[in-house]
């Protein structure tokens, strides 16, 4: 009889190992890694609840409208209305871009924004037009001094020119009957070196290419001399200007002005628009017997001024 000795399997005990560590069925992890790893999760989840979060908030913008401040720009810019005519220009187009913007922006539902910012724009142009239009016509209205005649130096002298007679120079006679008139007309200073205490100047009719790109032509300008006066009795008009002042003249400048008396009202220099009042004469003989062009231009207009200032209006 044989006897059999019985030893353990190893084979089956290695197939037990293996079946218990089988792809479909994972490996418990610790009890310490699976809190860590909830704790990830969550820290991630709540990044991405956060991000989610901040997306939504930027798709909630609304944009500006472009014509809102289009409509403020031209609302400020139409202040300058108080000071010139190119700013009243400005006001009324304003006005039509203010509401424009207004109701396009309203028609928008809510879909773009700026309804405040072009009422602003709609407001200051209105208010530009209105006021500027008050101040500049209230100014106009009183620049020109008591006895004295508005006279468009561009349109009622420069050019009405001069007409021949055998070669005799004559003016128009619109022009004559302002002769030995008092008036009151604007124009610009041709460019002098000297900055105050200035007793005589030339008055062109603007600050185109006719005068300052040029020499002017004899009815393009007229030559100015401020007046003199005795002691004490300086001209009243003459204080309305803060730019007229007064000097003691010598023997010697007074025979090159032509100058009555010693005491002598002088100006200063101004850059823009001028306007003057004074007794307007002409001369239609000046420059007789010389040459062409000296007789084209030479000086037939002059005017003894009481007042030089900055032009209340440019018209």
């Amino acid at each position: 009889m044989v006897e059999q000795t019985l030893e353990p399997d190893v084979n089956a005990t290695d197939s037990t190992a293996v079946a218990t560590t089988s792809p479909g069925k994972p490996e418990a992890a610790p009890s310490g890694e699976t809190e860590s790893g909830a704790i990830v999760a969550g820290m991630e989840s709540e990044q991405r609840a956060s991000w989610a979060s901040d997306v939504g908030e930027d798709f909630d913008y609304i944009p500006i409208s472009p014509w809102a401040p289009l409509a403020l720009c031209l609302g400020l810019l139409s202040l300058t209305g108080f000071i010139g005519l190119f700013g009243l220009y400005v006001a009324a187009f304003g006005i039509f871009i203010g509401l424009a913007a207004f109701f396009r922006i309203r028609a928008a539902a809510g879909s773009v924004k700026g309804t405040g910012m072009s009422a602003i724009g709609l407001v200051l142009s209105v208010a530009s037009l209105v006021l500027g239009t008050a101040k500049m016509a209230h100014a106009y209205s009183t620049e020109v001094p008591d006895g004295y005649l508005r006279v468009n130096f561009p349109k009622e002298i420069a050019e009405k020119q001069f007409y021949y007679v055998a070669g005799k120079r004559k003016l128009d006679p619109d022009v004559a009957k302002l002769v030995g008139q008092k008036v009151y007309l604007k124009g610009f200073m041709w460019a002098t070196q000297a900055t105050d205490g200035i007793p005589r100047f030339i008055l062109l009719k603007d600050n185109g290419e006719c005068c300052f790109g040029g020499k002017p032509k004899s009815h393009d300008f007229i030559t100015v001399t401020l007046n003199s006066f005795p002691d004490g009795q300086r001209p009243p008009l003459s204080y309305r200007s803060s730019g007229i002042s007064e000097m003691v003249l010598t023997d010697e400048q007074k025979e090159k002005l032509g100058a009555e008396f010693s005491n002598q009202l002088t100006t200063k220099a101004y850059i823009g628009m001028v306007a003057v009042a004074g007794v307007l004469q002409a001369d239609v003989k000046a420059g007789e017997g010389k040459s062409g062009e000296d007789y084209e231009f030479a000086p037939v207009y002059t005017m003894d001024a009481e007042l030089v200032e900055d032009a209340w209006t440019r018209f």
